[in-house]
């Protein structure tokens, strides 16, 4: 057996691995849970037996429909089992000569730098406030001395600290990487409410170094469906990722639900996604506000989760607790840049938050008494 190229261990850290029945506030999704649209085209899909069927492998009505529903090229389109599922396509296309990964962010990009041995360079945010910035001077340099050939990786909103990166900056960025692929996940971009949803897809017809990523996953609140998609108006790239993809990356239940739904309920799909992000601006300044209250630093977010920093408690010894009562937190120390104090919690409804602000408010009052 040939020698494995790089180490080979236990890399995912991830939300969600929850109990049935108990209160996740690790993964974030859609607080308002799936459209009814999106539930009855299920049931519909279903009964009709479409798990008996494979799905068109050349997925084109569901590529027709993001087309129409985004305004984007067609042949440009690659759907995919979740957004996630591009990193691995990209890394395979490319076989870039290093990674640069704008940190803390989704975690994946670890595993594929330790199992390749692939060179890998972080950009970290800085805190500034409560919020978290992107600091030119740093990028100028990362960008001099990654050279040709790199894989850059951000995601925008960044998760997990919610911070917002503009058109501007993003055009900067890939001015910076002009000979490197620039990959922005916008994983959670429809569910912020103060973002401009056409996000970097505006952005594509000008830049062929730009891939842009989407989770219908996040924004429909069906994670066990697996279903988001990849554009790019570099259509060799697109062509090549598309050879790539394996034949039936989408079920045939999402293929199906999705592909009618963005056609025929357009309409009332926007409609969700609006009343969503007011929802999520109402219920996101409620919990911070109340978790500030307990004495939380509690940063800036526009996104249906907020990162948060403990005092004198670390995020573990918080978890133990909650966990005990039903409640699951994200631990955040696993992110670059980020301590054992931090936490990532999602937001939810408002019965839901309530529960996890009481039984948050014991957890830190009986930190207080021991250590009087």
């Amino acid at each position: 057996m040939r020698e494995l190229r790089g180490y080979v261990g236990k890399c995912r850290k991830h939300g969600g691995r929850v109990p049935e029945g108990r209160l996740d506030f690790s993964a974030p999704l859609n607080p308002l849970g799936p459209p009814e649209v999106i539930k009855r085209l299920i049931l519909e899909e279903v009964s009709k037996g479409a798990y008996g069927r494979y799905p068109d492998y050349e997925y084109n009505r569901l590529r027709e429909a993001i087309s129409e529903f985004y305004d984007i090229e067609a042949d440009q389109v690659v759907p995919l089992n979740g957004a996630s599922e591009a990193l691995y396509l990209l890394v395979l296309a490319l076989s870039p000569d290093a990674l640069v990964v704008f940190e803390p962010t989704f975690g994946d990009h670890r595993c594929l730098s330790e199992a390749l041995g692939l060179r890998t360079a972080s950009v970290l945010y800085f805190e500034s406030g409560l919020s978290y910035e992107l600091p030119t001077s740093v990028l100028r340099g990362v960008s001099a001395s990654s050279g040709e050939g790199a894989l850059v990786l951000l995601s925008n909103p960044n998760n997990p600290t919610g911070a917002i990166l503009s058109v501007k900056k993003l055009e900067e960025v890939l001015e910076l990487f002009e000979n490197s692929v620039v990959v922005v996940d916008e994983a959670y971009l429809e569910l912020c409410y103060s973002c401009d949803t056409a996000g970097a897809l505006r952005l594509a017809k000008n830049y062929e170094n730009l891939v842009v990523l989407r989770s219908l996953t996040k924004t429909y609140a069906v994670p066990g469906l697996r279903i988001g998609f990849l554009y790019t108006s570099n259509t060799k790239l697109a062509s090549v990722i598309e050879n790539l993809r394996p034949p039936w990356n989408v079920n045939s239940i999402a293929e199906r639900v999705f592909s009618t739904a963005l056609r025929e309920y357009a309409g009332e799909l926007r409609s969700f996604i609006s009343l969503s992000r007011d929802v999520i601006k109402f219920e996101g300044e409620y919990l911070s506000d109340r978790l500030r209250s307990l004495g939380l630093t509690v940063y800036t977010s526009s996104v249906p989760y907020v990162l948060v920093r403990h005092e004198n408690i670390t995020t573990s010894e918080v978890m133990k607790v909650l966990t005990q009562v039903g409640i699951y937190i994200r631990d955040a120390s696993t992110y670059p840049g980020l301590t054992p104090y931090h936490a990532r919690i999602s937001v939810r409804l408002r019965d839901e938050n309530d529960v996890l602000i009481s039984a948050y408010r014991e957890v830190l009052q009986s930190a207080h008494l021991r250590e009087d």
